[in-house]
């Protein structure tokens, strides 16, 4: 039977649609720190480089494909113990973001503005 044949006997609940078919999402492993990755901050579902600091997508969290980056554009940090990678991921969560900074900074202008008012009155 031919395709066009069998596609007249199709039910249209049959038919899925590309938005309908579930895609696989994968999770961080907790082993992807020995090829230098962690969980995106912005994005915990996509793996992070922590040598270069360039996030990858969610399809790309397979270990072939991390230990392939790891391999081509790191090759120089294979012989890196998985303690290395740990530390190198203790101090990035330790470096303040962007939003931390600026919230530290609204704070001390809302202490200045009040410290400002209190004597004005």
């Amino acid at each position: 039977m031919s395709f066009c044949a069998r596609i007249k006997y199709l039910h249209i609940s049959e038919v899925k649609t590309m938005s309908e078919a579930k895609k696989k999402k994968r999770q961080y492993s907790a082993e992807y720190i020995k090829y230098g990755f962690i969980q995106s901050r912005t994005n915990p579902s996509s793996p992070m480089c922590l040598i270069c600091q360039k996030t990858f997508s969610n399809e790309a969290m397979k270990p072939s494909r991390l230990l392939d980056h790891f391999n081509k554009m790191h090759s120089d940090m294979k012989d890196k113990d998985v303690t290395y990678f740990q530390n190198m991921e203790k101090k990035y969560v330790a470096q303040p973001t962007l939003s931390t900074l600026f919230s530290a900074a609204s704070k001390q202008d809302n202490d200045g503005l009040r410290a400002s008012y209190n004597i004005s009155v």
